[in-house]
């Protein structure tokens, strides 16, 4: 892998400068280009000369063109210092880190701002689900931002650049800038597209042997005849062989309104119809429409977006409509108004559990199971009184599910639905005192409700319910400032300040029925067998603050600039100061050489929060509601609700956590800008942790919430952009974004050397580990000798370790290439995604080989062999002790863990886009333009240490907790194509 990404690089380095020399070609691109104005914290547009910390931008073409249906997911590859995580689960959730992790409790994702609203990015899913152990994946609020309609992205990587928005950007902040009108034109804009998804990295399943638990099939007399039977109560898969000639009674022959199964017996072979044909081909559509019209002093754009994606689990969908008005007007010479709004209802209907859960069907495919069910039976999932029919039965006169439901039942009985309402946007105006001096006032507004609700149907395996979620959020920022900007001889000066009031309401409201369902069928909280268990919760958070920025120039290539900001927050006793210097030298002023064409050099210093704390973080409060700090009640017992203290007391004086940040840049601009280097080393100290640490529990409580502990981040980011050919009619171009970061928990609090973040759905935990990178994934190891080689106990196992660091879910380094072709109006580009190191724990292999599933317990059809482990004995002689392979498949599970561990590298071609612009003469004067689009994305995978799972789909939402698979459904590879129509 280290070779391979040495090799690209450097064909990418040598082929750029030899073409760059042969080129004859006059290049007319000019500085300006390079020095171009960008969108910086606050909406606030600079020139990028002026900057001293790390931007990058790209555009949305690149989003919208790869048939993107997630504006967040489309960065990944895209943007150095960027690792984004998203899973494949229908409009699931997406993870997006930038210079590491910072927080071991907090926050760790960057703010989102979309024409500057900040955006909350919610994310619903349990820590159940985030663990792997059960749940659907509700996504991100994030989910609403229509690729569409995205004009550009601006990423500020670190806090030297986002400091101007406080506590909450400390993680950096991702800016996206939507479409509008242009003054003097008016234009109509259709946009159509579908994709097709498709199964595609899944585990590896056995075909050679049956389900059950022994070599022979169990036999039962039946109306007086002797039958070969399944070990229907058995979900495990280590049976007889497969055998024509063995003829044996499946599940689905003893309904007699089935008359053609009923007591036939079948060929005990493996099933044509296996847990492939389960899946769906997915189909996804996307139309917009938008209409922009300039008139006067107005311009006006109104855009139209619905989405609509089916998964490839049958009867699950997603549909979303996004409408949204841009609008800006000069109402006199001096003052102007703008506003945008935007409007969006988001509907989920059946979302697929992931992990280890009762209505997971990825855990009853992969981890337990019998591989001899023909899907096409069942299909035949329910008899005529509505009753189930599974194959997991308790026994072949009992149809109770023992363990599993029907995975048909599953998906059309056991349902879920979501729906979001969701309005946000901005007005504001702007009245010019002069040219120089400027003040804007504006509001900005984020509300959504949000509801969503599960059924688990009479009959299933688990005990039938039905549960509904009411959640309301909203933000509204009420914001004004002063701008400035003139010239004094060599000097400039351009600043800014003003307030901000950010005013924050959440409000939720659950119910769940207790104890079942007395209708079968009716799903209201009414129809609870016991009384339903119902609670509610609210919280408030204010902050108001006060900020400035000042930037002083020297003769155009000088610039140093100072940063400020004092937030006073209502859940914490003391106001913060986050202030931030940042220079830049722009030497090619003073430089007069004909192969540079610009440099720059930076730096920059910040100290910043990582986020503002919950509202209820500082005292201990009496509401009802799994909410910190607060008294929980649970499920009632004997009729009567259990009360309890909170597990952690919380501290009046809790201070936010802090985070530290130097960095140094160089930007380059060579031959005629046919080369480009963007090059930042950064160094990251993050302090006063929270953390809740252990107590007496005599106190009341087992954990206190402090202040405490340090984590660093230092890396590199580089991108890099090289035009090795450019001509009249074609171009060749590349872009590459390199991000390497290096992780380090200093400490903890005292002699506290360990937290636990969370526990795996059985073996394995996620730790924050004193001297070690974040998210160790902890577990037993192989005993190993002097020589480094594995020891086998008397009993022919690996001898198992003490708990032990098998290392962190995150990776050595990120790489992104983009390789872009032009010729004429045609134009190919493929990104290639790669990323290095890193670890995750898999649950789906340890019940897998557990159970008999996986292709690798088959031992090439000879399991009747046994399995002999590779290592030594105690005395260092090789061991020879054979034992069966059912005794190796359940070792996976209470014995090394390490066996479960596994490399998250990975290699992707992650998108390839093919367009063609058509000619005036074939479209007339009728269209603007025509463009035809073909795309495919996550085509290929290459270097992954378990083939048969995707490293992204260790993830169950976008928190901290990372890398634990329970259960996850296949990656999918999705291709389509789009038509753009501008009139």
């Amino acid at each position: 892998m280290k070779k391979l990404t040495t090799s690209v690089l450097a064909v990418v380095l040598s082929s750029s400068f030899a073409m760059v020399s042969a080129q004859k070609v006059k290049d007319t691109a000019k500085t300006q280009d390079i020095e171009g104005v960008v969108v910086t914290a606050l909406g606030i547009k600079r020139e990028k000369k002026a900057l001293g910390y790390a931007t990058q931008q790209i555009s949305g073409d690149n989003i919208s063109d790869a048939g993107q249906s997630n504006a967040v997911s489309a960065l990944s590859g895209n943007v150095a210092g960027v690792q984004v995580t998203a899973t494949s689960s229908i409009g699931g959730s997406t993870r997006i880190t930038m210079r590491g992790i910072s927080s071991i409790t907090g926050e760790n994702r960057p703010l989102i701002v979309v024409d500057g609203v900040p955006l909350d990015n919610t994310n619903i899913n349990n820590t159940d689900t985030q663990r792997g152990a059960g749940g659907r994946d509700y996504g991100d609020a994030s989910f609403d931002i229509s690729p569409d309609d995205i004009e550009s992205v601006t990423v500020l990587k670190g806090g030297p650049a986002a400091a101007l928005y406080g506590a909450r950007a400390g993680n950096g902040a991702i800016l996206y800038t939507t479409k509008s009108a242009k003054k003097g034109r008016t234009s109509v804009e259709i946009n159509t597209g579908v994709s097709f998804e498709n199964a595609y990295i899944k585990p590896k399943l056995q075909t050679q042997y049956g389900g059950g638990s022994s070599s022979t099939l169990p036999t039962a007399t039946i109306n007086g005849q002797l039958y070969n039977i399944m070990d229907y109560g058995t979900d495990a898969s280590w049976g007889p062989k497969y055998d024509p000639n063995l003829m044996y009674l499946p599940w689905n022959a003893f309904d007699p309104e089935f008359a053609s199964d009923y007591l036939k017996p079948v060929p005990f072979i493996a099933p044509k119809k296996d847990v492939d044909s389960f899946w769906d081909t997915g189909v996804n559509y996307t139309n917009n429409f938008s209409v922009s019209q300039s008139f006067n002093d107005t311009n006006v754009r109104l855009s139209y977006t619905n989405t609509q994606l089916n998964g490839i689990v049958p009867n699950s969908k997603v549909n979303k409509d996004n409408m949204s008005i841009n609008l800006n007007t000069k109402l006199s010479e001096r003052l102007k108004a703008e506003a945008n709004i935007n409007y969006i209802v988001t509907r989920g209907f059946n979302r697929p559990e992931t992990g280890y859960g009762d209505n997971s069907v990825a855990q009853k495919f992969y981890q337990f199971g019998q591989r001899n069910l023909d899907f096409s039976k069942l299909k035949d999932y329910k008899l005529a009184d509505g009753s189930q029919r599974t194959w997991n039965r308790t026994a072949w006169d009992d149809p109770t599910p023992a363990f599993s439901d029907n995975p048909y039942w599953t998906i059309y009985e056991n349902t879920s639905l979501d729906k979001r309402v969701r309005t946000f946007g901005s007005a504001g105006i702007t009245y010019s005192f002069n040219k120089h001096l400027s003040a804007t006032g504006k509001v900005y507004a984020d509300t959504y409700s949000l509801t969503n609700s599960t059924r688990v149907a009479v009959g299933s395996a688990a005990i039938p319910g039905y549960a509904l979620t009411k959640r309301n959020i909203s933000e509204y920022n009420y914001e004004g400032r002063l701008q400035y900007d003139n010239n004094f001889g060599d000097f400039s000066i351009t600043g800014s300040a003003g307030f901000n009031y950010r005013d924050n309401k959440s409000e939720r409201l659950t119910g769940q029925t207790n104890g079942g369902l007395i209708i079968p069928g009716l799903y209201n909280l009414s129809n609870s067998l016991s009384s339903a268990q119902t609670s509610n919760f609210a919280s408030h958070l204010a902050v108001k603050s006060l900020f400035y920025y000042a930037s002083l120039g020297y003769k155009d290539y000088l610039f140093v600039e100072t940063t400020g900001r004092n937030d006073w927050f209502s859940n914490l006793n003391d106001d913060q100061f986050y202030p931030s210097v940042t220079g830049s030298f722009v030497f090619t002023k003073l430089v007069n050489a004909d192969w540079l064409s610009f440099g720059k050099i930076r730096a920059g210093w910040s100290k910043i929060a990582q986020s503002s704390p919950d509202a209820f973080i500082r005292e201990n409060y009496t509401d009802v509601g799994a909410v910190i700090g607060s008294t929980t009640v649970t499920s009632p017992f004997g009729g009567a609700p259990m009360y309890s203290n909170p597990n952690t007391n919380n501290d009046p004086n809790i201070r936010p956590e802090l985070k530290y940040t130097k960095e140094i840049g160089l930007e380059l601009s060579l031959f005629k800008n046919r080369v480009g280097l963007d090059f930042t080393y950064y160094d990251v100290s993050s302090k006063d942790l929270i953390l809740p640490v252990p107590v007496d529990p005599s106190t009341g409580f087992l954990f206190t919430r402090i202040n405490a502990g340090e984590m660093t981040n230092k890396g590199v980011e580089v991108s890099l952009n090289v035009t090795p050919v450019k001509s009249d009619n074609f171009s060749w171009s590349l872009n590459a974004n390199f991000a390497k970061n290096v992780n380090k928990l200093v400490s903890l609090y005292q002699d506290l050397e360990r937290y636990i973040i969370t526990n795996a759905p059985f073996r394995a935990q996620l730790a924050a580990d004193v001297g070690s990178a974040y998210g160790a994934i902890m577990g037993t190891d192989f005993v190993y000798d002097a020589n480094g080689n594995k020891i086998i106990d008397d009993n022919g196992f690996y001898k198992v370790s003490a708990l032990k660091n098998l290392g962190s879910i995150l990776p050595d380094y990120n790489l992104g290439i983009r390789s872009t072709w032009k010729y004429k109006s045609l134009t190919l580009s493929a990104l290639l995604d790669i990323q290095q190191g890193g670890k995750y724990f898999s649950t789906t292999n340890m019940w897998g080989h557990y159970s008999g599933m996986l292709e690798d317990t088959a031992l090439g059809g000879n399991r009747e062999g046994g399995v002999v482990l590779d290592g030594v004995k105690e005395d260092g002689t090789p061991n020879t002790t054979n034992i069966s392979a059912v005794d190796w498949g359940l070792s996976y599970y209470g014995g090394v863990d390490k066996l479960n561990v596994f490399d998250a590298s990975y290699i992707k071609l992650r998108d390839v886009t093919l367009s063609y612009d058509l000619p005036k003469t074939i479209i007339g004067d009728a269209f603007q333009g025509i463009r035809v689009s073909a795309f495919a994305r996550n085509l290929f995978a290459w270097n992954l240490s378990n083939k048969g799972i995707d490293p992204e789909n260790t993830s169950y939402g976008s928190g901290n907790i990372q890398g634990l698979e329970g259960g996850s459904l296949p990656s999918t590879r999705i291709y389509g194509f789009n038509v753009n129509f501008k009139f």
